[in-house]
């Protein structure tokens, strides 16, 4: 290389470069980054003790008689699970056959299904509750993920769990109905009840 190709020594790399960073103007940062819920400005109004369900209609009228409930929709789950005013997660299988979750259960929507795992994994962190309801069908093949993030499956509480008598709390007890009840044998019922809801 010749003295003529190089020329003098410049600086103008580090000028650049330092002017370069020095004009932009810094991004506003998120806490948690970016989220559905944030960027639309459409997250629902939660309420103390609200009960985030993943359900049917007829289960969120028999819920709202005991406890504030908050429909999930897909994409803002895991955020609205994630807010303090949310105290318990409840799915009820009956939603993977129709709707926004249908298939919720299945490899086809695993992202719905992570989703749901995610809300749950994010309530028990903090303490709270995630039910998982069952309908009298087996899950699909994200069924075994899914049930791993509940903290109590009702098809599996045995009759002998309830018998000292104790008080149930209003929700409970609108779970029990809604799921068929404890199983009198006092063993796990493994997909629930069998019945359609007609109610």
């Amino acid at each position: 290389m010749n003295a003529a190709e190089s020329g003098p020594p410049s600086n103008a790399n580090r000028v650049l470069s330092a002017l370069g960073r020095a004009s932009t103007p810094s991004v506003p940062e998120m806490e948690n980054g970016p989220s559905l819920g944030s960027l639309s400005g459409v997250l629902p109004h939660v309420r103390p003790g609200s009960v985030l369900l993943v359900g049917t209609a007829s289960t969120a009228a028999r819920l709202q008689r005991v406890q504030p409930v908050v429909p999930a929709v897909p994409g803002m789950t895991a955020e609205i699970a994630a807010l303090d005013a949310v105290e318990c997660l409840v799915v009820e299988a009956r939603a993977f056959l129709s709707g926004q979750w249908k298939g919720a259960d299945s490899h086809q929507s695993r992202h719905l299904a992570e989703e749901l795992f995610e809300a749950g994994r994010l309530l028990r962190a903090r303490g709270g509750q995630a039910l998982f309801l069952p309908c009298g069908r087996r899950l699909g093949t994200m069924g075994d993920r899914l049930l791993s993030t509940f903290t109590a499956d009702l098809s599996s509480v045995p009759a002998v769990d309830l018998e000292e008598g104790a008080a149930q709390s209003p929700l409970w007890e609108v779970l029990v109905e809604v799921s068929g009840g404890p199983d009198p044998q006092g063993s796990p019922a493994p997909f629930g009840n069998d019945v359609e809801d007609s109610r």
